[in-house]
């Protein structure tokens, strides 16, 4: 199992100059929700949504960043949960994933993630209405990167585009799928191991049944 850091080994020459330049590079694109060139299939929806590193569930490129900057209406917080989080540790100041608090200079950190393997079963939950995710990637030979998704924290029950019935113990279940893992968002219900095939994604089923509600 992989560890979550908040600091890597001590910064290089190379490395230092490489990771001011992605964020030089980075700032100077245009404001936009999604920017750099790191990003991978994502949907920002305005009360949930899904995103991941370029290539997942392949190896992310070497040398990338990428930064999404997620709103939701005002007086609403943001919470977030893990798929997946693969990502090389052998330089985690230029190989790693942040959610901060806010956008812009103003933003402060929540967390940093560095680590192969890493399980985070909490929710991650902000304190405003605003958040920024960025992910940095410099040379490495392995990882999948990440895959997470997010949503208003009013869903507890929120769940990842790759949740199964065979991960939830009660017979019974509801459950919450964010934008990007269905066509409709939306709360839905299943009876394990009946409701859903316990080889499929909750939420991909949930298409198939037709149970998705707006």
């Amino acid at each position: 199992m992989g560890r979550a850091v908040m600091v890597g080994r001590g910064p290089t020459e190379a490395g230092l100059f490489f990771l001011s330049t992605l964020i030089i590079l980075l700032t100077a694109r245009s404001s936009r929700a999604q920017k750099g060139d790191g990003c991978g299939p994502s949907v920002l929806g305005p009360s949930s949504g899904t995103l991941s590193s370029l290539g997942y569930p392949g190896t992310y490129p070497n040398h990338t960043v990428c930064e999404w900057e997620i709103s939701v209406p005002q007086g609403r917080r943001l919470h977030f949960r893990f798929a997946d989080l693969d990502i090389e540790d052998n330089n985690c100041q230029v190989n790693y994933l942040r959610i901060y608090d806010g956008v812009g200079p103003q933003r402060t950190q929540i967390v940093k993630f560095c680590g192969l393997g890493l399980k985070v079963p909490e929710l991650i939950q902000s304190d405003g209405n605003r958040v920024t995710i960025q992910f940095m990637s410099g040379t490495h030979r392995s990882g999948r990167g990440f895959s997470l998704s997010y949503s208003t924290i009013e869903h507890t029950d929120l769940i990842t585009c790759l949740d199964k019935g065979i991960h939830f113990t009660e017979a019974e279940f509801t459950r919450y799928c964010p934008a990007g893992c269905m066509t409709s968002v939306g709360e839905i219900a299943g009876t394990v191991p009946h409701g859903y095939r316990d080889s499929s994604p909750v939420c991909l089923a949930a298409i198939h049944a037709g149970c998705g509600q707006q």
